[in-house]
């Protein structure tokens, strides 16, 4: 939410009316930077119904947000974000990273999780999960799952780090332009350890649901590129949702300079990294 120009659907015009007490469902949009939230938040709240799923304990919105409903500790803000942006129909929408879930975690339980976050996914067991979930309970109340990913790592390791350094992190005409802080300096090894803490990411949610005992429903960068239309209907349906598919307010921000990069990337790691 940094700059002059704030992402229009964190803005007061975009609050509900007020809702009193806990939503009667979430609507949870778990994924990983640059794998396209964005894009399928947007058509899930303009179809109405769903919710306003935004990072809404991610250290990029919470403190704008936090200000603006003047909700200095968690539990206000907790309440706050309930009141706020839970829509008319109960549902209250959020989009998640796992390094969201964790900081959350380390915040509500200082003691057990530490703020650093977890232990690599293949050492953390489902008991831990489970109490990440405890945790969370009164948050996301009555919680559907959607995981969103992209299959393509190093596009998406490239995406991540070219809006790290151009400050863009999404282009939507008709919510305003910004310009670039300046241009992307190729760095193989941050490539590296973007797609790392991708896979871990990612793993993490894997190994969330399966001690949950939750079956969320996939959707891929991919599909919503090649079929958005399908896609996000398919999406809507899974939600209980018969909502006519909106039109896509955002526009592609990849381009050569991108490809350029990836290019560059894979003849130095090799024509299969990352895939």
């Amino acid at each position: 939410m940094t700059g002059a120009t704030p992402y229009d659907l964190t803005t007061a015009a975009h609050d509900y009316r007020a809702w009193e007490g806990p939503p009667r469902r979430t609507v949870l949009l778990c994924t990983h930077p640059r794998s396209g939230s964005t894009l399928l938040g947007e058509a899930l709240y303009f179809a109405g119904g769903l919710g306003c799923p935004l990072e809404y304990f991610h250290p990029g919105f919470r403190p704008g947000l936090a200000e603006r409903w003047a909700t200095p500790t968690l539990a206000e803000y907790i309440r706050a974000a309930h009141r706020w942006r839970t829509d008319p129909s109960g549902t209250f929408a959020v989009k998640l990273f796992w390094r969201d879930i964790e900081q959350m975690a380390a915040e509500r339980d200082p003691d057990r999780f530490a703020a650093s976050g977890l232990s690599p996914p293949d050492q953390v067991p489902p008991e831990t999960y489970r109490a990440i979930a405890a945790l969370l309970a009164d948050i996301v109340p009555n919680p559907r799952f959607v995981h969103l990913q992209r299959n393509d790592r190093v596009r998406l390791a490239i995406s991540g780090m070219t809006a790290m350094q151009t400050g863009i992190w999404r282009v939507i005409p008709a919510a305003g332009a910004r310009a670039p802080r300046g241009p992307v300096a190729y760095d193989a090894d941050r490539i590296d350890r973007y797609i790392a803490t991708t896979d871990a990411c990612h793993a993490h949610w894997r190994n969330f649901f399966a001690a949950i005992g939750a079956e969320p429903h996939g959707v891929s960068y991919e599909a919503l590129k090649r079929d958005y239309q399908a896609t996000v209907a398919g999406t809507l349906a899974w939600l209980g949702s018969t909502a006519a598919v909106p039109a896509a307010r955002m526009r592609r921000q990849s381009g050569m300079a991108d490809e350029a990069l990836v290019l560059r990337y894979l003849r130095e790691r090799g024509g299969g990294a990352g895939r």
